[in-house]
Formats: structure tokens, C-alpha cells, sequence
């Protein structure tokens, strides 16, 4: 007996649904993430904060009126 089948033999392959929902999910947490990043101040950049005088320091601040008032503007 012949150990050789004759019959035709036929191949199927199907890809599963959904590749373009993983993009979609992908980019969505991406953009979440991101979002995120900026919302938090975007950590790393705040090397243009604006500090105050150091509490040790002391400031004097003396405000002088004119002597005479300033003219009305008559237009």
C-alpha cells in the first residue's frame, strides 16, 4: 500500500478583523499620554521660573509723590 495521497489538497488563510483598531487604540493612548505630559507643565523644561528675593534678603521700597500735580490734558 502507497503511503501517497492523490486527493487534492486546498489551503485557507484568513487574517483576523481589528489590525486598524490597534492603530486607533494606539494613537489615542499616545495622544493620552502626551496630554498628559502637558497638563503636568511638561517636566524638564521649567528653566524659566521666576523666583523671588531669597527670604534672607531685604527690600526697601520708597515711593516719592511729584510736588506738583501733573496739568490736566485739555484736548
Amino acid at each position: 500500500m502507497s503511503d501517497r495521497d492523490n486527493r487534492p489538497t486546498s489551503v485557507t488563510v484568513t487574517r483576523r478583523a481589528g489590525g486598524g483598531l490597534y492603530v486607533v487604540v494606539g494613537a489615542l493612548l499616545a495622544l493620552v499620554l502626551f496630554g498628559g505630559y502637558v497638563a503636568l507643565g511638561t517636566p524638564g523644561l521649567n528653566t524659566q521660573i521666576a523666583k523671588g528675593p531669597e527670604p534672607t534678603q531685604r527690600m526697601d521700597v520708597t515711593i516719592q509723590h511729584p510736588a506738583t500735580p501733573a496739568a490736566p490734558d485739555r484736548r
